[in-house]
Formats: structure tokens, sequence, C-alpha cells
């Protein structure tokens, strides 16, 4: 009879045997970094606050991309993953970032200016992809005129209004005042349209009229156009880059 403290060990070692536990280090410091998302088509996870994550979900021959704010992205087939990973921290053109002032106080608001462009730029490209969709809808009902036009106009765009709300309502709403700020900008960015325009555009414009009031109390300005040129949006335009690079 095999000894009970034997199956103990074996059933202890053994899944150490095989799993992949790996820790990502920046490059310089070789300080731990947590929140780095690794990640292939089809899953992701987030090393934790000592830099360590588990491989095991993945297979031998998933290409992974390891990334993480402020550092670029790293591609590696998980076989050839080592223990230890180390990713290189990006310059930030000095030139950009001295939007914010001081250099310390500048590389933290500009971490969460990506962040947030982050967060809310998968929105903005759903939006502009449906924007051509909406304005073949909007070309058919020239053919009609009058209260005709204006009920039917009504009807369908209620009717999408609220297949959005119901897909994307939620998520929305969980936007930070911030995030939901540069979305207004991205919109005008990805369509050459302000929001304002484009509720004007798609309902009338007492209903634009009501939004920006609405959108003023708390702060945004749906008439807010983007300039890639210039302050902020120079630093936008520069993460975007990044993003599409990487994508």
């Amino acid at each position: 009879m095999i000894n009970k403290n034997i199956l103990l060990t074996i059933f202890l070692i053994f899944p150490n045997l095989y799993s992949q536990e790996v820790i990502i280090l920046d490059r310089q410091t070789s300080n731990p970094l947590k929140d780095v998302n690794i990640f292939n088509k089809n899953d992701g996870i987030t090393s934790d606050k000592n830099g360590q994550c588990n491989l095991d979900n993945f297979e031998e021959s998933d290409t992974l991309v390891f990334s993480l704010i402020g550092y670029s992205n790293i591609q590696l087939v998980k076989s050839m993953v080592l223990d230890t990973v180390k990713m290189q921290s990006e310059a930030i053109p000095l030139d950009l970032v001295s939007v914010y002032g001081s250099r310390k106080f500048s590389r933290k608001r500009y971490f969460k200016l990506e962040r947030d462009v982050r967060r809310v730029y998968p929105y903005v490209k759903v939006f502009s992809k449906n924007m051509v969709y909406y304005d073949n809808i909007l070309n058919e009902l020239d053919n009609y005129s009058g209260l005709k036009r204006y009920y039917k106009k009504r009807k369908i765009f209620s009717d999408i209004e609220n297949q959005l709300l119901l897909k994307y309502d939620y998520s929305i709403r969980k936007l930070s005042k911030n995030q939901g700020r540069i979305l207004i900008r991205l919109i005008d960015r990805e369509t050459g349209r302000t929001s304002y325009r484009i509720i004007k555009d798609f309902r009338n414009i007492f209903s634009a009229g009501f939004w920006q009031i609405t959108a003023r109390i708390f702060g945004h300005n749906l008439k807010s156009n983007y300039n890639p040129q210039k302050g902020e949006d120079r630093l936008i335009e520069f993460i975007i880059g990044r993003i599409e690079s990487n994508s």
C-alpha cells in the first residue's frame, strides 16, 4: 500500500512541474510590474502586485502580447517565454508632456490620460463604423418630405438609440468624467462632426440644444472640436498612434 505522505508529496509537486509561472520586471530597475496585460486573441490575464502571472491557460504555440501603459509591448510565443520577462519603459516626447508643466507631474498625468484614451477608443471606433450605416439611412430619408420624413426619422433613430442603450448603456455610464470628455472629442476626430452636430442631424436642433445644456452642467461641451496640433489633443494623437501601431 502506498504511503499517504508519498501521495500527498506527488499531489503537491506534480502540478508545479507543469505550471508556468512568470515574473515581469522593469528592464532598468528590475522592479516587478503589476497590472501587465498578457493576452492572445481569445484569452487574457493580468500580473499581480509582485509582477507574477501564470500562463497555464495558453497553448504552447500561442503568441502572447505583454502590454502595460508606459512600456513597449512585447510579443512572444509561449514556448519561448522564460521565467522572467523584462519590459522596456517608453520615452514620452518632452515637447508633448510639457503641456502639463513639471516633468514629474507630467508623466503621472500622461499615464492617466493614456489609460483614459485606451478605455474609450474602442467605443469611438464602433461609433465611427456605425455612422456610415446611419448616414445611409439618413440619405434614404431624403425620399420623404415634411411630417412624414420627420416621424419616419424619429421612429428609426429611436429604435437605433434603444438598441445602443441596451448594448452600451452600462459601460458608458461607468466612464469617468474625464473619459466622457475625451470620448466627445474623439467622436469629432473620427467622424469630422461634433457630438452636437450629430444629435442635430439625427434628432433635431431642439434635442441637440437640450443635451448641450445638460452636458455643460456636467462640465462637458458637445461642440468641442478636436485639434491634433494643440495642447492635450497632441498627446491624445500620440497615444492613438501607439494604440494603432500595436493593434
